[in-house]
């Protein structure tokens, strides 16, 4: 849930999902010279572009293996990535400088990026993408991508989930009372039943349901959530990553989300369940976010925390 309403995938995750344009398999014998990348997994490694002309063909190949849990072509994916303009090695993003990993289903991603499935997590992997599998004829004047382009990335890959992950903990005892939500378990996430006769709340509540055992997600971190809001006064769904089918991911601290959201998750362990009622100054203010939500709307969440970075 992100100031805009759906949850803001940063420039890097748009720029994977603008690439989306055609599929074609990563080559293991490439014809042409590949770059060389070094550094240790996790810190921001050195792509050496040689001289010559790249590969015609999409180039795939495992730097680093990892141990963790293998990648699947359904997953949501969490990663840092450095990616490159073969033509005058410029570079074009960069998340490891930045230090805020990203995230995405793989089934969004370009066809040629879905390769990261196979790869277990820990491992550092080198792309080099050739024109027809990256922006095609139409190029990025934004990115100052050209159509002629061949792209080189290196993922390092941080963690993967099933895109039904949840919270995972101990239950917390929760009475609401009639002055609060009911909350219940439904075929397609949390099911909110906001109270018809009372007020709502003029303060930000916070409520744990399910505290993980994880670790506390911190200013910095890049969280991935599961959530489902409602609006106070109708009690209807407005936003929910449930429906959507797969997580979403911001970085927390940074003014992707909430205000409601950056108090009420804070500090929170990895694997807790939240509810949040979310009063109009810490939520959407005097805007609103039309149709759904007004200026004077109070909204209801519950989030799940299923991982960080």
């Amino acid at each position: 849930m992100t100031t805009t309403r759906r949850c803001c995938l940063t420039v890097i995750v748009l720029l994977f999902a603008a690439l989306a344009a055609a599929g074609c398999g990563g080559d293991p014998h490439p014809a042409g010279p590949v770059p060389s990348v070094t550094g240790k997994f996790g810190a921001d490694p050195v792509v050496t572009i040689p001289n010559g002309n790249p590969s015609k063909q999409l180039i795939v190949q495992t730097v680093i293996p990892g141990h963790g849990p293998v990648v699947q072509a359904g997953d949501y994916v969490l990663f840092n990535v450095e990616g490159k303009v073969w033509a005058g090695d410029r570079e074009v993003v960069d998340s490891y400088t930045d230090r805020q990993p990203q995230g995405l289903p793989l089934r969004s991603a370009l066809p040629a990026w879905r390769h990261l499935a196979g790869q277990r997590v820990g491992s550092r992997v080198l792309m080099v993408v050739p024109p027809q599998d990256g922006f095609g004829k139409q190029g990025d004047p934004q990115a100052n991508v050209m159509a002629t382009d061949t792209l080189v990335f290196v993922f390092d890959l941080l963690g993967t989930l099933r895109t039904n992950a949840h919270a995972e903990g101990t239950a917390v005892a929760y009475h609401p009372g009639a002055g609060l939500p009911r909350v219940s378990w439904g075929r397609r996430g949390p099911d909110i039943t906001v109270p018809s006769k009372a007020a709502a709340p003029k303060k930000l509540v916070s409520k744990v349901l399910v505290r993980g055992h994880g670790k506390p997600v911190l200013n910095g971190q890049t969280v991935v959530v599961q959530y489902s809001g409602v609006v106070w006064s109708s009690g209807k769904v407005f936003d929910s990553s449930w429906q959507r089918g797969f997580p979403e991911s911001f970085v927390l601290g940074a003014g992707q989300v909430l205000a409601g959201w950056e108090q009420g998750l804070g500090g929170v362990p990895v694997g807790s369940r939240v509810l949040l009622i979310v009063p109009p100054s810490l939520g959407y203010g005097s805007a609103g976010d039309p149709p759904d939500v007004g200026a004077q709307d109070t909204l209801v969440f519950v989030v799940d925390i299923v991982a960080a970075a």
